[in-house]
């Protein structure tokens, strides 16, 4: 996969993260048309830039326990005001 579409997902991932929003890691995967394996690579990916992500079995979701450092969708699309998916 190339570099920007793996940070395109990495972005989205982001974003539902923030939203707390992902569902659990079969729903990511199906979602992002990949697989789990994938999907923890994307998760291990955020936290090596900084955040600390978990899961919430009562939320069936990703969130943060520590966000990520700097704006990710803001070095990717710098002109955008952060639209939503």
């Amino acid at each position: 996969m190339k570099l920007i579409a793996q940070l395109q997902h990495l972005d989205r991932l982001d974003r539902l993260i923030r939203r707390k929003a992902t569902g659990c890691s079969d729903q990511l995967a199906a979602r992002f048309g990949c697989s789990r394996r994938t999907i923890y690579n994307y998760l291990k990916t955020l936290q090596e830039l900084g955040a600390k992500v978990s899961y919430c079995d009562q939320r069936r979701s990703y969130y943060y326990e520590t966000p990520l450092p700097g704006d990710l969708h803001g070095l990717l699309y710098p002109g955008e005001a952060g639209e939503e998916e």
